[in-house]
Order: C-alpha cells, then structure tokens, then sequence
C-alpha cells in the first residue's frame, strides 16, 4: 500500500511540473501568520524557498516540486533555513529531472536544508531528491548542518518519509545533536553510480537514532552502502531500536567511538555485492547488544557474537 500511495504522489508531482514548467521561477504562495508561513496550495520552484529565522514553515499537506528553471540547473535545497531556528512541517517535496551536473557547497542538491539552523523537520514527505544518471555527492533528502557557529544545536527529525534520494536520504553533520526517530527511510534511486547512506550522524555530530524504519543500499563500488552510519561522529551517539530491511552492503556502520547499539532488527535481502555485514564496528568502546540480524553473509565485525544473541564491542 506504501508504494502505491508513492507512486501516485510521484504520478501528481510530475504532472503539476508538466504543467507549470514554462511558467515563473516560483508559483508557490504563502499565507504569514505570526511566526508561522503556510504554504496555500500545490507549487513548483526552479530556487529555494528560504524559511526566516525564528518561523514555521507550515507546507499545510500541499506538494512543492523543483524543477530547473529556463537557463541552467537548479542549484541548493528546496526548502532552504539558515537562521537560529526554524520548523519544517507537514510539506511534500520532489525534484523533476533535474538535469545532472555536480554542485558543491551550499549549492549541492537539498529536500530540507537547515543550515545552522535549530528546531523540528516532521511530517514531511520527500521524494526523488536527485539528478538524472548523476554520480555527484548530494541529493540529500534532509540534511542539517552546523559547521560555522560556535555553539551547538538541537534537532528533531521525526515521522518523515523519505525516499528515491540520491547520495543520502537523512544526514546530519557538525555540531548538532539530533533526535531521529519514527522516520519511514526508503533507499537511494542512484545506487548504481552513487555509494549510498539512508541515515548518518557524520563527522561532530551526536545524539539518537531510534526507532526508524529504514531500507538499506548497496553499492557497485569498493565504498559500502548502508542503512545507518556513524562516521567520526560526537562520542556517545545511540542507534537503538530501528527496523533495517532491504539490501544494505553494511547495515549498521559505526566509524564512531562510545557508542550504543541496541536492540535493532536487521533483515539483509538482494543481491549482495562486495560486502555483506550487518553491523560493523570500527571504533573504540562501542557498546553492542542485543541486535537481531538476518541474511547477512557476515553477522558481525569487530564484535564477539555469542551464542545467545547477546553481543559486546570488541577491543
């Protein structure tokens, strides 16, 4: 049923861009209303809808779709928020063919965008955030990153459904301490070009991971695809509770030291590639336990399996 609904959104979105494709830059209109701005109906955009500081964008359940504007490619995320703080609520989001051609910086491809920015990204649904036939490192569905401020900030991802990404469907990067959890993440349409991630706490950032349901990757490449991944993360980070389905080349991939990993479920299905490892951990002091894994070629490394399931961190 979750696919179907998938495919007739994807199926509404296409259309919409159809029609508005030679039309403004942006037709998307919204309604302010103290600190909140409520998107008023179904739009396309060929730029980022910048959110102010200190304000909720509200999508109202309507569908934003970004599409290349006359001249040139579109360049940053749809939904773009670089102040203190900011929501992201209950909005749609794909990209329509955009045309490939890699971006750096903040012009890399986005759904959600925080830059920065403190606060909540729920109940949004984004799709195809990617570019066709690309094997350029963006296409982020969601990414949060703080890499310029002193201090550090608190994110909540949650009840968001994410999928057809191109590099990464949630990422959060710098210093962030995230909660994400009750996120439906799908895997990345350019497995075969792009080595993929469906969630990952990267380099300063920290926090819980829990209680996701979450669809591998794997890659045609040396680099491994992965449902979940801690890479050079804050110590302290926990990825407790998730469901993995799907084909994922590592499903838990912990490059992270002090961490806990805890009572998931992993069922690895497809056609594997070079690796198949349902958790790996190649940090100091990790804490595994009580993880649950199927199918995989290799249950773990860098950890003792026993025989009663339970499970502890190699040193």
């Amino acid at each position: 049923m979750a696919a179907v609904r998938r495919a007739s959104f994807l199926a509404a979105l296409i259309v919409l861009a159809g029609a508005a494709h030679a039309g403004a830059e942006t037709t998307c209109q919204f309604e302010l209303s103290g600190t909140t701005m409520r998107l008023l109906a179904d739009c396309v955009t060929d730029a980022s809808l910048d959110v102010p500081d200190g304000t909720t964008f509200d999508g109202d359940r309507h569908s934003i779709v970004a599409i290349d504007p006359l001249a040139g490619r579109f360049q940053g995320g749809v939904i773009v928020a670089r102040g203190r703080t900011a929501d992201v609520v209950n909005v749609r989001i794909a990209a329509q063919s955009l045309e490939d051609g890699c971006e750096t910086g903040i012009k890399r491809l986005r759904g959600i965008y925080f830059d920065g920015a403190a606060g909540v990204i729920r109940n949004n649904i984004v799709l195809a955030i990617f570019k066709r036939g690309s094997a350029c490192d963006e296409g982020h569905a969601i990414e949060v990153r703080n890499t310029d401020r002193g201090e550090r900030i608190d994110v909540e991802i949650d009840h968001n459904t994410v999928d057809l990404y191109q590099k990464t469907g949630i990422v959060v990067t710098g210093a962030v301490d995230a909660w994400i959890h009750h996120n439906l993440v799908g895997a990345s349409a350019a497995q075969d070009t792009v080595p993929a991630n469906s969630i990952q706490l990267g380099p300063g950032a920290g926090g819980i991971v829990e209680l996701n349901t979450v669809r591998g990757n794997s890659s045609r490449s040396e680099t491994a695809g992965t449902a979940i991944l801690l890479a050079r993360t804050a110590s302290g980070a926990i990825v407790r509770a998730n469901t993995i389905i799907g084909n994922a080349d590592v499903g838990i991939y912990v490059l992270a030291d002090e961490a806990t990993i805890e009572i998931n479920e992993l069922t690895d299905t497809g056609l594997d590639g070079v690796h198949d490892v349902g958790i790996g951990n190649y940090g100091t002091n990790n804490r595994v336990r009580d993880n649950l894994i199927r199918g995989y070629a290799t249950r773990y490394q860098g950890v003792a399996d026993t025989p009663a399931g339970r499970t502890v961190a190699l040193e």
